[in-house]
């Protein structure tokens, strides 16, 4: 194989393996936020028809989820936690 036809195929292959990679990490972060989402669905349907759901919700790889669930006093209801 002559030093050019070793050049082009490297360089091909060293950008097959880097699309790969950007690939496989898009579909890690997309399985990661499926993840996320079904588990914020079942922390608001565990909420009480009365109660609040507050989501302060910070991401871009700073990765904060900090969620507030306020629920109303039922009267002749325990309110042990």
């Amino acid at each position: 194989m002559d030093p050019a036809t070793a050049i082009l195929v490297s360089t091909v292959i060293a950008n097959v393996c880097t699309l790969l990679a950007l690939w496989l990490r898009l579909r890690w972060r997309a399985r990661r936020e499926q993840q996320r989402q079904r588990y914020l669905l079942q922390v608001t349907e565990a909420v009480v028809p009365d109660g609040r759901v507050e989501f302060d919700d910070r991401d871009g790889d700073g990765h904060r989820l900090h969620v507030k669930i306020t629920r109303t006093r039922v009267p002749g209801k325990d309110q042990a936690a």
